[in-house]
């Protein structure tokens, strides 16, 4: 398992090469940053299978530890003004592996999002927070930007609301005096399934 790990992890590091190269050579800066967002959904399920084969761990990931790292992939992404813009404040939770992939990918789309839209394309401060409250758990991502946009129709949004569908979680959107703050509230473990 191991192995399959590694070899799953080299493909999925191929192919983000092969975005990036692309991306690279691409004039047009719209499909510049579609293929950018596609690098970055890539990486947060690679980083996953990252540290699967470096922690021999199969069934469960410290979430905490794998937002920090997640980040800290998206702002070396980033254009270089961002530098030290995101900020992590992440409790420990153990959570199934499969969960931390769908959390992460929420994750991402989330930060793209205050990325975009959050500062008119410029700089400012994002903070992504963890916390856990008996099986269940929170992740924040807050702004300071101009406050609730509309919710978005393109694919990342359709995908958003498959996941938090998918972790039979919440996705809510309120004021965060000045900004936005997305939180995203689902069980630690996948509920049992009902019985018929």
């Amino acid at each position: 398992l191991k192995e399959v790990n590694h070899r799953i992890q080299n493909s999925l590091q191929l192919v983000s090469s092969f975005l990036a190269l692309q991306s690279r050579a691409l004039g047009d800066p719209k499909l510049h940053e579609a293929f950018e967002e596609a690098r970055r959904r890539l990486q947060a399920v690679a980083l996953v299978h990252r540290r699967l084969y470096r922690a021999d761990q199969i069934e469960a990931v410290d979430l905490g530890r794998y937002l920090e790292e997640l980040i800290a992939d998206m702002n070396a992404s980033m254009a270089r003004e961002w530098a030290g813009q995101i900020s992590v404040d992440a409790a420990p939770v153990l959570i199934p592996t499969d969960r931390a992939v769908t959390i992460g990918l929420v994750v991402t789309e989330l930060v793209i999002n205050a990325n975009k839209y959050a500062y008119g394309g410029h700089p400012g401060p994002i903070e992504v927070s963890l916390e856990e409250h008996r099986a269940k758990l929170r992740v924040i991502v807050a702004d300071h930007g101009k406050g609730k946009h509309a919710p978005g129709e393109g694919f990342g949004s359709r995908m958003m609301t498959a996941m938090v569908r998918q972790l039979t979680g919440e996705l809510a959107f309120g004021d965060n005096r000045p900004g936005l703050r997305a939180i995203l509230t689902c069980p630690v473990s996948a509920p049992a399934p009902s019985a018929t």
